[in-house]
């Protein structure tokens, strides 16, 4: 069985300048990715709109379902646009923080004036008290306000540095009032439900109800919305974790700006509690921010960086992500074939350092008490694949949730749900052309198997289904099967 079925954790990838043609992405792909992130802080419609066809038309080439998440900018806090070479601020130093497009309104004898984005002036200096702290550049610059007069705020400088245009902004400990979303996100998720993305992640989620608004908002626009999958990177929303992985279809763990929000030496701990948090609940959980982040400018990465996604696998998550090192690192292709070889050496190695718990099934759901019984019976017979037969793709989620070591095949009539299905562990998927009756399946199941490979004659498979054959929300039958005794009838 190759090494793409084989792994179970996910890589997405960042496309952009590095990674925009097909030929580009379609080498991506080849070295393992699953998972297309487009992110609309940058790009015109356009461009996303040529780079979803180049998707489309590399996994068409390389005949593997590539699933296309778009991540909305969000409210961004930053700073506007500053002279070429940037402002030095040093320690001591007052600066004025104003709106940017407009003059300011108090005083700037004695200060440095610094516009920031004038979408979120009000908001912030509203929400902002006197000594709140507000970091520029990812933490790197430090103030703390000493006056406020809204939309304006006067600032202190406690750490200085070299601050250009369009740095972000922070502000750790204070509450923000802002909507999750923008004018600019209304208008990109538009678009993106148009040109059918698989899923969408939500920037600057603060509770649940973030999470039902933009459901809600989607469901006006389209009848089968894509999955939601929410962006943890402020202390509000670790705070009501619970309640937002409760209403999510997955989540995404956004450690640069938690890491600047909470502190760094926090980061580790609260991702380790988030994933376990999904993997009781079976929601695909995305580890995300620098993990081989050396690779935009080198060949190989860090040992650091080899532990840090190593640690991620052990922690079991769903899915590692990579941001620059594929759209504007050297080294795109040479990256993903990087952290697919240290995704495969970590799983291969999982029972010895994993930290994922036993997962129990849902009381009274039958879905999930076949296939738990699935991945023990799979486990107890040495089983080299479970076969998930699912309309919906809602069995094979709850497969793996119990995180089997055989490789999950999810076999499903619909192209998009096997998609929406790209993000969760160990699921890899074939397309039937339709449905097919109970008498024909388990030759189905030998053809799809055989034909890519993840099966020989005599090796056995678990196949779960529904009977009648594949009619939804049915899944009620668990067969241990022998490749090449389609006559044999053993059911559990």
């Amino acid at each position: 069985m190759n090494s793409l079925v084989r792994r179970k954790v996910k890589i997405v990838c960042t496309l952009g300048p590095s990674s925009r043609s097909v030929e580009q992405i379609a080498g991506l792909i080849e070295e393992g990715m699953d998972v297309a992130r487009l992110n609309f802080s940058h790009g015109t419609h356009e461009f996303h709109r040529q780079l979803i066809l180049s998707i489309r038309e590399a996994s068409r080439q390389k005949g593997r379902p590539i699933g296309i998440m778009q991540d909305l900018q969000g409210p961004k806090l930053r700073v506007g646009m500053l002279p070429k070479e940037g402002v030095e601020l040093k320690k001591g130093d007052t600066v004025l923080l104003y709106p940017e497009g407009s003059a300011p309104k108090l005083s700037t004898h004695g200060k440095i004036a610094i516009p920031i984005s004038a979408e979120i002036a009000q908001s912030v200096s509203v929400d902002a008290e006197k000594g709140a702290r507000i970091l520029f550049d990812d933490g790197k610059i430090a103030t703390r306000a000493i006056l406020i007069s809204p939309p304006e705020i006067v600032v202190e400088v406690e750490v200085g540095g070299r601050l250009t245009s369009q740095k972000g902004m922070n502000l750790p400990g204070t509450p923000l009032s802002i909507p999750c979303l923008t004018e600019k996100d209304l208008e990109d998720l538009s678009f993106g439900l148009s040109q059918g993305v698989d899923a969408v992640a939500l920037s600057f989620v603060r509770t649940a109800q973030d999470i039902e608004s933009l459901k809600e908002k989607m469901r006006k626009i389209t009848n089968d919305a894509p999955n939601v999958i929410p962006k943890i990177e402020r202390a509000e929303a670790i705070e009501f974790q619970d309640s937002i992985i409760d209403v999510s279809d997955g989540l995404l763990i956004a450690r640069g700006d938690m890491a600047v929000e909470i502190g760094a030496e926090k980061v580790p701990n609260v991702q380790k509690r988030l994933i376990y948090s999904c993997n009781q609940l079976g929601v695909p959980v995305i580890t995300a921010t620098q993990m081989l982040e050396s690779m935009i400018s080198s060949p190989t990465p860090t040992r650091a960086e080899a532990s840090d996604v190593a640690n991620a696998v052990f922690d079991g998550t769903d899915a590692v992500m990579l941001s620059g090192e594929t759209a504007s690192g050297s080294y795109p292709r040479e990256t993903v074939e990087t952290m697919a070889r240290i995704i495969l050496e970590a799983e291969r190695t999982h029972s010895l350092y994993s930290r994922h718990t036993e997962v129990l099934p849902m009381p009274g759901s039958i879905v999930n008490a076949i296939e738990s019984s699935a991945a023990q019976i799979a486990e107890q017979v040495g089983a080299v694949a479970i076969v998930c037969l699912t309309h919906s793709g809602m069995a094979a989620r709850a497969l793996a949730k119990y995180r089997p070591d055989a490789p999950i095949v999810a076999i499903l009539d619909n192209e998009t749900m096997l998609r929406r299905l790209s993000l969760v562990w160990g699921i890899r998927g074939e397309i039937i052309p339709k449905i097919v009756a109970t008498d024909d399946l388990f030759a189905m199941v030998e053809s799809v198997l055989s034909k890519n490979g993840w099966a020989e004659a005599d090796d056995l498979v678990v196949v779960t289904a529904g009977v009648p054959t594949l009619r939804r929300g049915t899944t009620n039958m668990v067969k241990v099967h022998r490749m090449g005794m389609q006559n044999e009838r053993v059911i559990i």
